[in-house]
């Protein structure tokens, strides 16, 4: 039997403050994530950033500039594979106004979540670790 052939395209923003560390969200779960989502039809991965980070964390000035790191990984419990597409990109200001469901927006150091065992925080360890230096 094949697996399920149900791909989701997830466009991910990696930005970072002078400091170097990465902004990240929580959305109502225990763990944090980039920002960005899932693709919308006929949306671009570009639109489809700009538009999650206003939802998420209400910032409108997104600069979203090439692809930073791709993969795609099998989500067991969801039964399809997302394909994990993350670009640079910057914002103008740093001043968050949660969204519905977004409980917490901060920039972090990875090492901060480098023993995580859950998917996405492994996967945000990844993508910063194959960006460096940003």
């Amino acid at each position: 039997m094949y697996p399920s052939t149900i791909y989701r395209v997830v466009a991910k923003a990696l930005i970072t403050d002078e400091n170097n560390k990465v902004l990240v969200v929580k959305e109502s779960q225990d763990f944090w994530s980039l920002p960005g989502g899932g693709l919308e039809h006929g949306e671009t991965p570009q639109e489809c950033i700009v538009r999650e980070v206003g939802e998420e964390i209400g910032l409108l000035g997104v600069t979203v500039g090439e692809i930073a790191y791709s993969t795609s990984v099998y989500l067991d419990q969801r039964d399809y594979w997302m394909n994990w597409v993350v670009y640079r990109a910057s914002v103008t200001s740093t001043d968050f106004v949660l969204g519905d469901g977004v409980t917490d927006a901060k920039f972090i150091d990875i090492s901060e979540i480098e023993a995580s065992t859950h998917l996405l925080e492994k996967l945000i360890v990844e993508t910063v670790r194959s960006c460096q230096p940003y």
